[in-house]
């Protein structure tokens, strides 16, 4: 079986968007010959170090098509992009297309091109005006739309509901070996970007509340105007190789989430339907989960079975949900248990087999 996936992503950028979109080609690897169309490669694309930092498993290389010789910078190369992405497409007689494109999505319709459509998040602007008011999203030539929530799925309300593919994001549990567990609690983790509403002024506060714990973040540093105590470690950005040890080597797991949230757009409110790609790594480190309580997290989270959710993102109710793990007022080793269940659930094998079954 021969699969194209188009997404408008650079393979160097730390975004979760890419790391979706290499482990879900990888997963596709194991069973058929993939192509990756992305806008521009460049000279310096290093395939086995690519699969070393993502921790990509097949034995399979990916095919990276550069439709572009330069990079994306604007709305008006995104739509050259979709153009050449549909036009190359239409010529390769491949079983299975997969766009994380509107743009290249609204160009395979036009050109009666049969694929798959994949959404994380809400319309907006343009590709909203083509897609809704148009209504592209129902073409015949989408075969299925993936949606990455059932919360985000609601923002749809004129798409055909027989043609809608329920898909969260995964993990692979074999990316993460397990330590003799520690009984006493000492740190507590977070892996991930510091966008608005992800939580990172929360933890700083909590960090503050528990001295004796010391907090692990990962990701962008943080400037001067953060107050950093001496118990917070910033660790900068890391490769996703190094990921799981960080998790696994932890206790507490921490998953804030304000109520206005924004991801890769910042004009688009993610924060009820997002289904967040690092809470299926938590839940394959088999450590104890703090979340928020969102639509799109307790679709895959439930309070006192695989996690613990606060209801409030305020800073009390998480000092409270912090004091009943450290006062052992839950089975910890039932959540750890139930956490590692769940991730075997949600593995990037599945996802790209619960495709492949629509096809077939």
């Amino acid at each position: 079986m021969n699969v194209i996936y188009i997404a408008e992503t650079s393979l160097t950028n730390k975004s979760a968007y890419t790391h979706h979109v290499l482990k879900m080609c990888d997963a596709f690897c194991k069973k058929a010959d993939v192509q990756l169309i992305i806008p521009y490669v460049g000279n310096n694309l290093n395939l086995k170090k690519l699969k070393k930092n993502f921790l990509l498993t097949a034995k399979k290389n990916i095919l990276v098509k550069s439709i572009l010789n330069f990079k994306v910078s604007n709305f008006l190369y995104r739509i050259l992009f979709g153009y050449k992405s549909a036009t190359y497409t239409k010529y390769s007689n491949s079983e299975l297309i997969i766009s994380r494109s509107l743009i290249s999505s609204f160009f395979l319709c036009f050109f009666k091109i049969n694929h798959f459509l994949e959404i994380h998040s809400e319309f907006r602007g343009f590709t909203k005006f083509l897609m809704i008011y148009f209504n592209y999203i129902n073409s015949p030539y989408i075969l299925k739309t993936i949606i990455i929530s059932r919360a985000l799925s609601k923002k749809f309300t004129t798409l055909n509901k027989k043609k809608i593919l329920i898909l969260h994001d995964a993990v692979d549990t074999r990316n993460f070996s397990y330590s003799k567990r520690r009984n006493k609690i000492k740190s507590a983790t977070y892996v991930g970007s510091f966008h608005k509403g992800k939580g990172i002024e929360l933890l700083l506060h909590l960090a503050k509340k528990f001295k004796k714990l010391k907090f692990n973040i990962y990701g962008d540093p943080l400037d001067n105007t953060y107050d950093i105590s001496k118990n917070v470690k910033i660790h900068g950005y890391s490769n996703y190789e190094k990921v799981p040890y960080a998790l696994v080597n932890s206790d507490i797991l921490l998953l804030p989430s304000a109520n206005v949230q924004y991801g890769r757009s910042k004009s688009v409110n993610i924060s009820n339907y997002n289904s967040p790609l690092k809470m299926f790594d938590y839940l394959a480190a088999g450590k104890i989960i703090l979340a928020s309580k969102r639509d799109g997290i307790c679709e895959v989270l439930k309070h006192n079975f695989n996690s613990i959710i606060v209801n409030k993102y305020d800073l009390k109710m998480w000092t409270k949900a912090m004091n009943e793990i450290l006062n052992n007022k839950y089975q910890l080793h039932k959540l750890r248990s139930n956490s590692i269940k769940t991730a075997k659930k949600y593995t990037w094998d599945k996802r790209a087999a619960k495709i492949l079954n629509e096809i077939n």
